[in-house]
């Protein structure tokens, strides 16, 4: 063989060993990170249930602004926000026979909030430490396949809800869900019990069948579509924000049409009410008797 093709043959070999050096500490590399995001996600799914186990029993005396303030202040695990989707089903998954079905009903949701809180609003710090504004930082993502929890339906899930948040719930939810809701979003596959949006302040809930009683209580601004029915006393005390209904409402607050109510209310794709006022075609729904209202 002459010298220079022996050579050449011997470059191509030093270049196909360098390709094959690179792929397999690509490989390492990945399978490296893999094995760091499965032993994030167990770690802090030991920590959730620890934490729950310890404290559980302290629900007892308290209302759910205490409760959702305590679990705020507990060691929660802080994550990447692109584990929380994991963690969080994970957890609910593995939680089944795990505590007293009162503690679970009642603190949940209200704990699992807080845990989803502190990582997206950590998230959003993050993100502006960077030099990114507020509008510009990309929303969070979270399927909630609630059919793994222990319990049929989960109660407030989606407590003062933070900016940035987008929670995608796939079954039924309890009660009082995108209660006191800051922002982000909510979308429940199923139906919501009662109590939906109490209080809310901002952001959107989708609801893509019924609501229960009290739908939109108290809300103060966001947005809220329910693509199914209501039931009695919606809008009861609603002072601003949009009510948007597109089936059947059992019944209306009187509350919900009183000039403190700035906001808007929209039914079966008709805006009856906004800013403080009858629209036209809702004081005539109205004068017809047609419009469902309870005091």
């Amino acid at each position: 063989m002459p010298k220079e093709s022996f050579e050449q043959f011997v470059k191509r070999q030093k270049e196909k060993l360098e390709k094959a050096e690179k792929m397999v500490e690509g490989v390492k590399e990945e399978w490296k990170e893999k094995i760091e995001e499965f032993e994030m996600v167990e770690k802090s799914v030991r920590e959730l249930k620890n934490l729950w186990e310890e404290n559980e029993k302290k629900l007892d005396t308290k209302n759910r602004y205490e409760a959702f303030s305590f679990f705020s202040s507990l060691p929660l695990p802080e994550v990447s926000s692109s584990l929380l989707e994991r963690i969080s089903n994970k957890f609910l998954k593995e939680l089944k026979g795990f505590g007293r079905i009162e503690y679970l009903e009642y603190g949940l949701g209200l704990f699992l909030s807080a845990f989803l809180k502190k990582n997206i609003e950590s998230y959003i710090s993050s993100q502006k430490e960077k030099g990114i504004k507020e509008e510009k930082i990309k929303p969070i993502e979270v399927h909630l396949n609630v059919k793994e929890a222990p319990i049929i339906l989960i109660n407030s899930l989606g407590y003062r809800n933070p900016k940035k948040l987008h929670l995608i719930i796939e079954r039924d939810c309890g009660y009082s869900t995108g209660n006191e809701m800051q922002g982000g979003k909510i979308i429940v596959e199923g139906s919501c019990e009662l109590f939906t949006g109490d209080r809310m302040q901002g952001g959107e809930i989708i609801v893509k069948r019924n609501c229960g009683d009290c739908t939109g209580e108290r809300v103060q601004g966001g947005r809220i579509i329910i693509e199914g029915n209501c039931g009695k006393g919606t809008g009861f005390q609603m002072k601003g924000g949009e009510l948007n209904i597109k089936g059947e409402v059992k019944s209306f607050a009187k509350s919900a049409f009183s000039p403190n109510n700035k906001g808007t209310i929209i039914w079966k794709g008709i805006k009856i009410w906004e800013n403080g006022n009858w629209t036209k075609e809702g004081k005539e729904m109205w004068e017809r008797g047609e419009v469902p209202i309870i005091k």
